[in-house]
Formats: structure tokens, C-alpha cells, sequence
């Protein structure tokens, strides 16, 4: 275990300093600082300000995934959370530390919790492969789809597996090792069988196109009003497939250096000059990272939890 963790650090610091690198290699940091003093800085307020908008919206798909019964306030202050988290730690603790929040507030058990968090994420990985997809077909970019859409494919067949024989599934599960895996399979197998209608699945896409929509609109503002780069709305929707990509990727917290080579990347593409790029990616991550991260690290601190006890979790949930 504590080789496996070495080997994916070095692996994770490996992709980090080779993405700096090729992000800051050659620029001219004083060409760069007259480019981002020249942004505006009304339109980068009202950008931030309608962050959080998207914002409130993944948490009324969270409260959707709770039945309506966790209330749109406590799953925005939750959303909030697991994102400073992600932000500050890696291997994507804040999903954890959601799933801990919402069991000691809304008294679910947790692999229930565990179980919304799973619906969120496995939605969201469907969106990016959507938008990938029309993307790369549109551009006709050489982007590395075919292990997401493999791995999206195979959880929908996993899904119906489950659905369509599910004593074979349940016996499946009384032999998984661990008590905890065994139960959150158990609640996922209950969910699918029972809860997993048309309706529930329409809805919850509806919600996530919503979602998205609205997190690629920081994206669009960036580049199109703050940064004012010259790029049809086709350009820029492939710019935020591919940082999106590289956000979620395992990486450093936040995914600090990763998303500004994939914004460095992308705009490249389209002509854009290295030092027009990095720039832009800057203040569109700063966009999508201080606030959140402000916010988040407040409603952390009076919650009760903490990192140490998230990382303790996570090394029992192993």
C-alpha cells in the first residue's frame, strides 16, 4: 500500500512539473503582467460573482439526488465544502468530505452519501464525454476520448448487470472484502433496482446540462469578455472541454499547473499566442479557484470536521 501510494505521487508530481514547464517555458513574465493588468476588471468581478451561480445549481442537483430531503442551503454549503477541499488536497478528498457532511447533517447513512456523490460524478464524466465527443468530431482534434468513453460504457453496463440480474449481483456483494464497499453496493444495488426509473435518469441529466452550461459560462466570460480574445463559441467550448479534462484529472490539488497547460494547449489551437493563453488560464482558474476555496475553507471550519479527520476516512475507507 505505501509503495502504491509513492508510485502515484511521483506519478502525479511528474505530470505537474511537466505541465508547468511546458505552461511557463519561454514566456516573458513582464509581457504577461502587462497582459493581465490590461483585463477588465469589472467584467472579471461580475464573472466571479456569477460563479456561484453555477454553483447553486449543482447544489439543487445534490438536493435532487437527496430526495429533496437535504434542502438547497445545506447542499450548497456542502458543494462549497468538497470544492475547497479538492482544492487544497489531492486524490479528490472534498467528494469524501461531502459525503461525511451530508450523513452528519441529514443523518443518511453513509454509503448513501456515498451513493449521491457517485450519481454526481458519474453524470458529470458522461457530460464531459458528450461535449468531447462534439468536440473532437467537430474540430476533428486527436483528443484521447477512448479510455473516458471505455470507462462510461463500462459503469452503464455495470448498471444493467445489476438491474437485469441482480441475485447474481447480490451475491457478488456478500463476498466483497470490505464491510464498507459491501454496504455502499448494497444501497447503490437498491437505488438501481427501485430508484433508477426513465424519470430519475431524465431529470438528472436535465440537471446536469443545467450544471454545465452554467460552469462553462466562466469559461466563455474569461475568454470572451475579461480576456477578450478573438474566438468563435466553438473554440471556446473546445478550450473548456479540455481544461474541464484536465480539472478532473489526478493531479495536484486544484489542479493547479495541469489546467493552465490544457488552457496554454487548447488555445494554441486556435492561434492563440502562448503568453495570451497562460494568461487567460490564469484568471480563469483564479476565477474558479479563490472564492470557492475562501468560501468552502469557512463552512469547513464550522462544520466540525477537518482535513485530518477526511484523511483518516479515507485511509479506513480503503
Amino acid at each position: 500500500m505505501v509503495l502504491k501510494k509513492a508510485a502515484g505521487f511521483f506519478l502525479r508530481l511528474a505530470l505537474v512539473v511537466g505541465c508547468l514547464v511546458y505552461a511557463f517555458w519561454g514566456i516573458d513574465f513582464a509581457q504577461l503582467w502587462s497582459t493581465l493588468v490590461r483585463y477588465d476588471d469589472v467584467a472579471l468581478v461580475w464573472t466571479t460573482a456569477f460563479s456561484f451561480v453555477g454553483y447553486a445549481v449543482m447544489a439543487l442537483r445534490l438536493n435532487f439526488l437527496s430526495g429533496f430531503v437535504a434542502g438547497n442551503w445545506l447542499c450548497f454549503k456542502a458543494f462549497l465544502m468538497s470544492m475547497a477541499v479538492n482544492n487544497i488536497v489531492p486524490a479528490k478528498l472534498g467528494e469524501l468530505a461531502k459525503a461525511f457532511y451530508l450523513r452528519r447533517e441529514c443523518r443518511f447513512s453513509l454509503s448513501r452519501s456515498i451513493t449521491m456523490v457517485f450519481w454526481e460524478r458519474f453524470f458529470d464524466l458522461n457530460a464531459i464525454l458528450a461535449m468531447g465527443l462534439v468536440v473532437a468530431f467537430h474540430f476533428k482534434l486527436r483528443m484521447a476520448f477512448v479510455p473516458l468513453a471505455g470507462a462510461v460504457g463500462g459503469i452503464w453496463v455495470a448498471l444493467w448487470v445489476v438491474r437485469t440480474y441482480p441475485d447474481f449481483v447480490g451475491r457478488l456483494i456478500a463476498k466483497m472484502p470490505s464491510n464498507r464497499l459491501a454496504e455502499f453496493l448494497a444501497e447503490l444495488k437498491l437505488q438501481v433496482l427501485h430508484g433508477v426509473t426513465p424519470t430519475f435518469l431524465t431529470l438528472l441529466g436535465l440537471y446536469t446540462v443545467v450544471c454545465w452550461i452554467c460552469y462553462a459560462s466562466s469559461t466563455f466570460l474569461v475568454l470572451l469578455w475579461v480576456a477578450k480574445l478573438s474566438l468563435t463559441w466553438g473554440q471556446v467550448a473546445a478550450v473548456f472541454v479540455i481544461s474541464s479534462l484536465g480539472m478532473a484529472m489526478p493531479s495536484s490539488p486544484g489542479a493547479l499547473g495541469v489546467f493552465e497547460a490544457a488552457v496554454v494547449f487548447s488555445l494554441g489551437l486556435f492561434g492563440v499566442d502562448q503568453t495570451q493563453a497562460l494568461a487567460a488560464g490564469l484568471i480563469l482558474h483564479m476565477v474558479q479557484y479563490i472564492p470557492v476555496t475562501v468560501a468552502g475553507l469557512l463552512i469547513l471550519a464550522k462544520s466540525g470536521l477537518s482535513l485530518r479527520k477526511i484523511r483518516e476516512s479515507d485511509e479506513a475507507l480503503d
